[in-house]
């Protein structure tokens, strides 16, 4: 008997996409957080850096200069930033 079943592979494209932030986030984030956590203060040249790996504007459609990987791309990444640092 076969019991079908759901499938929650979100795709090649997402899980390099995980894979890249999670290392991004722990190499960058990561020795950062607690000190973050502790004066409730991003620091500023991690925007830039955030923006230089593209994770600012994935929602943003590519004609207005995001990555258009849309929300799903979006809540991975921020999955794995929190990861990092959840403060």
């Amino acid at each position: 008997m076969h019991v079908p079943t759901l499938s929650f592979d979100l795709g090649e494209e997402i899980d390099m996409l995980r894979e890249s932030v999670a290392q991004f986030a722990a190499a960058h984030i990561a020795p950062l957080a607690a000190e973050a956590d502790a004066t409730n203060h991003f620091p500023n040249p991690l925007w830039r850096r955030l923006g230089e790996q593209g994770l600012l504007g994935m929602t943003v459609e590519e004609e207005y200069g995001g990555s258009g990987m849309g929300y799903l791309a979006h809540v991975v990444a921020m999955e794995e930033i929190s990861r990092a640092s959840g403060g």
